[in-house]
């Protein structure tokens, strides 16, 4: 469906700026790094000639990269290639600066010696700088890159005349001693661990990363889906609808009570209020009356204007989905009249609301197109609901139930107290119904 690619659309533009906060911070921390590395050189070495000199100005380079690297990312301006470039750039310039001699340092020392050294170690700080950046493939790549620059410094030292790779004599103890301790001997052993466990390092990393996109992913999507559930249902009842895969079921035919309410004479008030003062008052309307619905476990299908539709026994149908119906109602009114103090305190209009209950059959299911789909519950039952709603005027009170919801009230017996105050009015004839339908009413639509 376009919503469900606009939506990986919009995941994949956040994935791309947080790479682009992440390359930064990577530049950060890798000149950071260099910047430590660089004092304990300082403070490490005993010499300060020119071969010291010389440490720290190679060193100094990869600070300077850096700090070029962050620049670049800030500004936005590199191209989606730029960070494998300076992943390979990195990468042959530190395996140059650990494997190459000292030009100032004397007297020089055996080609094959640095190989001897920890120093493949430091190629872990450009692992750790491409972690930074949240994107398997420059993970994978960066390990190929170190792999590679190691790779080729070692074969230039090892394929040297002088360069012992093999120990003289096979598997004579003594010759192979006598070589190890030869400082022109390369140890193929231990660049072959140094390849395997970077390569191993780099793959599980880019392996982590994918997984927390793919994490990320999920929890981006499954928080889209419970941000469109809370816009009908109550907490707790997302908190149960969240944990399904299809949390709203399929297109299906089911029983349901359903409360349609308006505001009475809003259209005139609202000729005297400014465009902000209306767009206040409808939010403040709508706040009150979904806490209302929510509070007795219904489903907020939409606000229409000062108007509302609210359905009981979505999705699943429940013991008391009638009740809870008719309690919402009461609720809903009651509501109505504590706000109507407040307003009078603040020398306002009181607001009026009729309300009308119908039970009965329904369609529940998503419509709309796939740019825009909504949850809604459809029928006869939503249209009666509708059209009691508009008798409220007509019959002079705030609620109008029907004999079928009353029915369904009597046969959940779970709190058939909400009946008193309910008077008969007999059977009435609905626009666009040819059978009359028996009401009840109760409570003066008149403030």
């Amino acid at each position: 469906m376009r919503t469900d690619l606009d939506a990986r659309a919009r995941l994949e533009a956040a994935f791309a700026r947080e790479e682009r906060r992440g390359l930064m911070v990577a530049a950060a921390t890798r000149s950071a790094a260099v910047a430590v590395i660089i004092g304990w050189l300082a403070a490490s070495t005993p010499d300060r000639g020119l071969a010291f000199a010389w440490v720290l100005g190679t060193a100094s380079v990869f600070l300077v990269t850096g700090l070029v690297q962050f620049w670049v990312y800030h500004r936005a301006w590199a191209p989606s290639v730029m960070p494998y470039v300076f992943t390979l750039v990195d990468s042959l310039a530190l395996a140059a600066v650990l494997l190459l001699p000292n030009p100032f340092q004397t007297p020089g020392l055996p080609r094959a010696l640095p190989l001897r050294y920890a120093s493949f170690l430091y190629f872990f700080v450009l692992l750790m700088q491409a972690a930074f950046s949240f994107r398997p493939r420059l993970l994978v790549w960066t390990g190929l890159c170190g792999a590679g620059a190691w790779t080729v410094g070692f074969l230039w030292i090892a394929t040297r005349p002088e360069s012992i790779v093999d120990p003289s004599g096979g598997g004579d103890r003594a010759a192979m001693l006598t070589s190890y301790f030869d400082p022109n001997y390369v140890s193929v052993l231990k660049y072959e661990n140094e390849i395997l466990a970077f390569l191993l390092v780099s793959a599980g990393l880019a392996l982590l990363v994918r997984r927390s996109r793919a994490l990320v992913a999920e929890r981006a999507e499954a928080e889209r889906a419970r941000g469109n559930l809370a816009r009908y249902f109550s907490p707790k009842v997302v908190d149960t609808l969240a944990g399904r895969d299809e949390p709203l079921g399929r297109v299906r035919r089911q029983a349901v009570g359903v409360l349609f309410a308006d505001l009475v004479g809003f259209t005139t008030l609202a000729e005297a209020m400014t465009p902000e003062e209306v767009m206040a008052l409808l939010r403040d309307l709508h706040g009150r009356m979904e806490e209302e619905v929510f509070r007795y476990r219904g489903c907020l299908e939409k606000f229409i204007g000062d108007a509302l539709l609210a359905t009981f026994g979505v999705p699943d149908v429940g013991p008391r989905d009638a009740t809870d119906a008719l309690a919402c109602a009461r609720g809903m009114l009651a509501a109505l009249d504590g706000w109507n103090r407040e307003r009078a305190a603040a020398g306002q209009a009181p607001l009026r609301m009729g309300v009308g209950l119908h039970y009965g059959q329904a369609v529940l299911g998503d419509i709309g197109s796939a740019r825009s789909m909504a949850f809604a519950t459809v029928g006869d039952t939503t249209n009666v609901a509708s059209r009691l709603q508009a008798l409220t005027r007509d019959l002079g009170t705030s609620l109008v139930v029907s004999r079928a919801l009353v029915q369904a009230i009597e046969r959940e017996n779970a709190d058939v107290t909400l009946l008193e105050g309910l008077t008969a009015r007999g059977p009435h004839t609905l626009r666009g119904r040819d059978t009359p339908l028996e009401l009840w009413a109760g409570g003066a639509l008149s403030i």
